[in-house]
C-alpha cells in the first residue's frame, strides 16, 4: 500500500500544485536508513510533498488523535504511520514505548521514518522550538541496531497555502550523520546527548525552512530576493535560489534588513500606483510570445480537447466539492489539509461510480478511472494556459499604455538590487 500512496502523493501534488520543485535531492542517502526530519507550516500537504519528493511513502510519525477518525486511523496504519502521544494530548506524551520501538525496528530494517520535530502544524513563518522526539528515535534506533543512520533535514516552502496550483518547494539538507553528532555509547535516555542532537537538528532544520520573526519581514525578504535574483534571461528563478537568499538577508543585521524593506517598500508601491508588475520591466510581453502562447493552446485544445470534454461531468462535482470546503475553510495552514483529504476521496469515488455506471468488467472500468483522471490533469492544463494566455494580453495592454513610465520604476529596482547586493554580498545576485 505504501507503494501505491507514493503514486497517489504524486498525483495529488500534480494536482495542488502548478510547481514543486525538489533541491538538494542528491544529498540524501538511499543505501541506509535515514531519519527525515521537516517543518510542518501546512498540515497534510506536507506529507504529500515530501512522499512525491521522494517517490516513496516514509513511514510518517502523526499525533494519536488521528487513530481514532473514522476510516483515517484504518488507512494511516495501513500506510505504516506510527502513532505517537503528545505532551498537548489527552493523557500526554506517556505511553509512546511502542511508537518508539517501532520506529527503531523500522530504522534498523534500513527503512525511511519521517518526523515533524515542532510536533504540530501552524501558520507562522519559522520554525518553532523543536521537541526532542527527533533525537531520541534517533539514538534508539542506534542501539536497536541502526547502523550508519543518517537525520536528514528537509525544509518545505509554499510561497503562497492559500492559492491553488501554486508552488512548493522541497529542499534537503545536509545530512546529520548521528555517529558524528552524537557518539556512542549516547543513547536515549541520556538527556545531555539528547538536548545537543535536537540542536544540531535545530541548527539543521533551519538552515533549509523559512524562519523570519514575522509575516511582514519574510515577505519583504522574499520579494527583495525574488527581484534580486530575476534577470530577462531567468524571470523565474528557482525557488532554492529565491529563498536561500531571503534566508541570507534575515541574518543580515536589523539596520541592513530596514534598509532592503524600506526599498522593496518604494518598489512594490510605485509598481502598484503605476499598475506594472516586476515582470513588466524585466520580460516584457511581445506579440510574438503572444501569438506562441496561442497557439500552444490551440494544440493543446485539439490534443486533449476531446478527453476534457468527454470527462468534465465526472470532473465537475469533486472539483466543485473541493473548492466549497476550501472556501469554508479560515486558516491557511488548514486548507491544504481539507484540499487533500476531500480530493483524494471525492475524485477517485466520481471516477469509480462512473466506471461501474457506465460501463462493466474490470478492464473497461479501470480504463473509464484512468480516462477521468487523465481529463483532470488536462482540464487543469488547459485552463492554467488559458489564464496564462489572458494575464499575458493584459499585461501587454498595460506595456504599451504606460512605456512612459517604465524608466521610472526601473531606477528604483536597480536601488532595490544594489541594495541587496550590498547586504548579501554577490551571493546569486544578478
Amino acid at each position: 500500500m505504501r507503494r501505491v500512496m507514493a503514486w497517489v502523493g504524486r498525483f495529488a501534488a500534480s494536482l495542488l500544485f502548478r510547481r514543486v520543485e525538489v533541491a538538494g535531492e542528491e544529498r540524501y542517502p538511499r543505501d541506509r536508513p535515514v531519519l527525515l526530519v521537516a517543518n510542518h507550516f501546512n498540515g497534510l500537504v506536507d506529507p504529500v510533498v515530501i512522499t512525491a519528493a521522494l517517490g516513496r511513502t516514509p513511514r510518517f510519525i502523526a499525533k494519536a488523535s488521528l487513530r481514532r477518525v473514522p476510516l483515517a486511523g484504518l488507512l494511516l496504519r495501513g500506510l505504516g504511520v506510527v502513532f505517537v502521544g503528545r505532551q498537548s494530548d489527552v493523557g500526554g506524551a506517556g505511553g509512546n514505548d511502542d511508537a518508539f520501538a517501532e520506529c527503531h525496528a523500522a530504522l534498523a530494517d534500513g527503512d525511511v521514518v519521517a518526523i515533524f520535530p515542532e510536533g504540530t502544524t501552524h501558520d507562522r513563518p519559522r520554525i518553532d522550538p523543536l521537541k526532542t522526539g527527533a533525537a531520541r528515535i534517533a539514538l534508539g534506533a542506534r542501539a536497536a541496531g541502526a547502523a550508519g543512520l543518517a537525520i536528514v533535514p528537509v525544509g518545505l516552502t509554499f510561497p503562497d497555502k492559500v492559492a491553488l496550483r501554486s508552488s512548493a518547494l522541497v529542499q534537503f539538507g545536509v545530512p546529520i550523520e548521528l555517529d558524528v553528532a552524537s557518539p556512542a555509547p549516547a543513547g536515549p535516555t541520556d538527556m545531555d546527548a539528547v538536548r545537543r542532537l535536537t540542536a544540531v537538528i535545530d541548527r539543521g532544520l533551519r538552515a533549509v525552512s523559512p524562519d523570519f520573526p514575522d509575516v511582514e519581514t519574510a515577505l519583504a525578504l522574499e520579494q527583495a530576493a525574488q527581484v534580486a535574483l530575476s534577470s530577462p534571461t531567468d524571470p523565474d528563478p528557482p525557488l532554492e535560489a529565491r529563498y536561500d537568499l531571503a534566508r541570507r538577508l534575515g541574518r543580515s543585521s536589523p539596520d541592513e534588513q530596514t534598509a532592503v524593506r524600506r526599498d522593496i517598500g518604494r518598489y512594490a508601491t510605485l509598481l502598484r500606483g503605476l499598475h506594472l508588475t516586476d515582470g513588466d520591466l524585466i520580460a516584457p510581453t511581445s506579440p510574438t510570445r503572444l501569438v506562441r502562447s496561442a497557439l500552444g493552446i490551440a494544440v493543446l485544445v485539439v490534443l486533449l480537447g476531446g478527453v476534457v470534454a468527454a470527462t468534465a461531468l465526472i470532473n465537475i462535482w469533486p472539483a466543485v466539492l473541493v473548492a466549497l470546503i476550501s472556501l469554508s475553510v479560515k486558516a491557511p495552514v488548514s486548507k491544504g489539509t481539507a484540499r487533500v483529504l476531500v480530493g483524494v476521496l471525492a475524485f477517485p469515488v466520481a471516477w469509480i461510480t462512473a466506471g461501474v455506471l457506465t460501463t462493466d468488467g474490470a478492464v473497461r472500468v479501470t480504463l473509464v478511472v484512468l480516462t477521468a483522471a487523465v481529463g483532470a490533469l488536462a482540464a487543469i492544463w488547459l485552463v492554467e494556459r488559458a489564464m496564462a494566455l489572458t494575464q499575458m494580453l493584459l499585461r501587454w495592454q498595460a506595456q504599451r499604455e504606460r512605456i512612459g513610465t517604465v524608466a521610472v520604476a526601473a531606477e528604483v529596482r536597480a536601488e532595490v538590487v544594489d541594495t541587496v547586493r550590498a547586504v548579501a554580498g554577490s551571493f546569486c545576485v544578478r
